[in-house]
């Protein structure tokens, strides 16, 4: 996701450094300088802003490199976001805290940091709960249980997915219409631009990870607003400056309130802000390097596409060893493109977190009819070949 940014950048006659401690990261190959330090270790990439003496730094989707970028900009003097911000947007414990204290709605919920805290409260939530790790991403670790003898089993694997080691239980809230996912642009705490979809999730593998977000969404354009205006309101009272933000929210079947689940502050993951690109005209690329740089934020054409679009992520129901992909060629024909993470030899998970993606494609449809066709029996339309 970051090598769209990279190149870009490069374009632009931006001299690029790269960090990640993973040497065979794509990202690298495309940069001015490369340094194998974790996006996590505050003090080497501190280390390595200082020496190379940077005009700006960023991430584009990265839940961790957030909180990194946004200490390293306020050490530097840099533009970027507080930390303090930035942290309660990446922290899901935190974040159900802020939101409860700022009258949002939010489900019952508690955080633990080992099992024992939790024994004593298996009669304070209604069943299902999700268990979460506060600071993972792509839905890793993440459970929903409705039985009380599944709890222990989820929670330490939720424990082993937490960085910190704190556990989020909520009480799951049942779905009006699809979950709502998209992306924002902020300027000066003010969303200049908002494009939301809906969520799929393929419930025979995990109904936790999404497989695909359709655009535009199908909820009404007054629940549409209401999300937005919840959002904007968040940004407002957190006091998150400028960038992209990754939006996940719900609209309860019961009481047909929004609930916002989580506000990112980064781009979506899947190559969302791109297909949101095709969609719309938007360009979060140029928008992200322009905040970061401190430049003049240039107001953008919006161009609407007729049309459907979607990201959908390839994805298996088993593990094993990849040898081969084919695609149907009533899906070929409408890939605006194709990005395959693995080759012949390498491992394959079931798709139990965004991790053990295949790949992605970006679609767009000639008809909403044809879209949801699609999506609905995603996996029919493509063969994979494991050994």
């Amino acid at each position: 996701m970051h090598i769209p940014l990279i190149k870009r950048a490069k374009e632009r006659g931006l001299y690029v450094l790269t960090c990640d401690y993973i040497k065979e990261n794509e990202g690298h190959r495309y940069a001015d300088e490369v340094h194998y330090d974790s996006t996590t270790d505050f003090a080497a990439v501190l280390s390595v802003a200082k020496n190379a003496d940077i005009d700006a730094i960023v991430t584009f989707n990265s839940d961790p490199a957030a909180l990194t970028v946004a200490y390293i900009a306020g050490q530097l003097g840099l533009p970027g976001n507080n930390y303090e911000c930035i942290k309660i947007m990446s922290e899901k414990d935190l974040l159900r805290k802020f939101l409860l204290d700022n009258k949002f709605n939010v489900p019952k919920f508690k955080t633990y940091t080992a099992w024992n805290d939790f024994e004593n409260d298996f009669d304070y939530f209604n069943l299902p709960v999700l268990i979460k790790p506060v600071d993972s991403s792509g839905s890793k670790g993440i459970s929903i249980v409705s039985k009380k003898e599944e709890i222990k089993t989820a929670f330490s694997n939720a424990y082993k997915f937490s960085r910190s080691k704190r556990i989020i239980i909520e009480e799951y809230i049942e779905l009006f219409g699809n979950q709502i996912h998209g992306d924002a642009f902020v300027v000066d705490g003010e969303i200049k631009f908002t494009y939301l979809g809906d969520h799929h999730f393929n419930e025979s593998i995990n109904n936790l990870v999404p497989y695909s977000t359709t655009f535009p969404s199908q909820h009404s354009e007054e629940e549409i607003n209401m999300v937005k205006d919840e959002v904007q309101r968040f940004i407002s009272l957190v006091g998150f400056k400028q960038g992209g933000i990754n939006i996940e929210a719900r609209i309860s079947k019961e009481n047909g309130k929004v609930y916002l689940i989580e506000v990112g502050p980064r781009n979506g993951g899947n190559f969302t802000p791109i297909i949101i690109q095709y969609a719309t005209g938007f360009n979060f690329i140029d928008a992200t390097l322009d905040a970061a740089l401190d430049l003049e934020y240039k107001e953008q054409q919006i161009i609407k596409e007729n049309g459907y679009f979607a990201y959908l992520v390839l994805h298996t129901d088993r593990d094993g060893i990849f040898k081969s992909i084919s695609i149907s060629p009533k899906i070929g024909k409408l890939i605006i493109e194709k990005h395959i993470y693995l080759k012949e030899g390498d491992i394959v998970h079931s798709f139990h977190g965004a991790n053990a993606a295949i790949g992605v494609l970006l679609v767009k449809f000639s008809s909403l009819v044809e879209m949801n066709e699609i999506v609905e029996h995603f996996m029919d339309y493509y063969n994979i070949i494991l050994v």
